[in-house]
């Protein structure tokens, strides 16, 4: 199948769902950005989260949060208060794991040097950790 003709495929298929998070759509703060790039011929956004404080009740072990199969005492994508924070600890059968996470945004690019192009504009705007996987299937990510 002609690249560009799957690349397109898979960006119909993916757009055509309905968010998959745990939230269940895109973050407020992130969906100006997603729907931007949702709009170019090159690109399209897969999974996005504009940063959240997470509190996860720590009994299921260890400092590793799993996301599945735990108990979320806590989960915003905005600054949260003492009160706040606990109201959430009193629900905990124990220990809690507080977590911090950045923004994140899955970007497959139709080509690599659309990947390239926006790794750059990525580095320059200070994600310093972006990078870019070529699939098998010949899908290209680039993860910010």
């Amino acid at each position: 199948m002609d690249p560009s003709a799957a690349f397109r495929r898979w960006k119909a298929q993916s757009l055509s769902k309905a968010d998959l998070s745990r939230k269940g759509s895109v973050d407020e703060d992130a969906a100006e950005v997603v729907r931007l790039l949702n709009s170019r011929e090159r690109f399209f956004t897969t999974s996005s989260c504009a940063g959240r404080i997470v509190l996860v009740d720590g009994s299921s072990g260890g400092f590793e949060v799993q996301k599945q199969n735990c108990s979320w005492l806590l989960v915003t994508h905005k600054p949260c208060g003492k009160n706040d924070m606990m109201v959430a600890l009193e629900k905990a059968s124990g220990d809690a794991v507080l977590k911090f996470e950045p923004f994140v945004l899955h970007v497959q690019c139709r080509q690599l040097q659309d990947a390239q192009t926006l790794h750059s504009v990525a580095i320059d705007s200070g994600f310093r950790n972006s990078g870019i996987t070529v699939g098998r299937r010949g899908k290209i990510m680039l993860v910010l």
